[in-house]
């Protein structure tokens, strides 16, 4: 799967959908100390997929995750049914 940047539907305020595959916006059953209550993940016919934590970025709404060695900002515009993607920048690990 790949996260591009841009403006996606949102529906209700749990999922996205991003080129045509809905990304789940879900809570933590149980809390865990060095890890947000909220996380990314992708649900088909094939299973689940984990994509990663969403750590709050300051604002109401506005998360961090990384993806693919690549950190990104998701803005949950709830009232407009839109989610922003945009990429923050790429890790460099070598």
């Amino acid at each position: 799967m790949e996260l591009t940047e841009g403006i996606y539907p949102l529906e209700g305020n749990s999922k996205i959908v991003i080129n045509g595959v809905k990304i789940h916006i879900l809570e933590r059953k149980k809390e865990q100390e060095k890890k947000p209550k909220k996380y990314l993940g992708c649900i088909s016919g094939s299973g689940f997929q984990y994509i990663s934590s969403l750590f709050p970025a300051g604002d109401n709404g506005k998360f961090n995750f990384d993806y693919g060695q690549e950190l990104f900002e998701l803005e949950l515009l709830e009232g407009e049914g839109k989610a922003v993607l945009k990429k923050i920048q790429a890790f460099n690990i070598e």
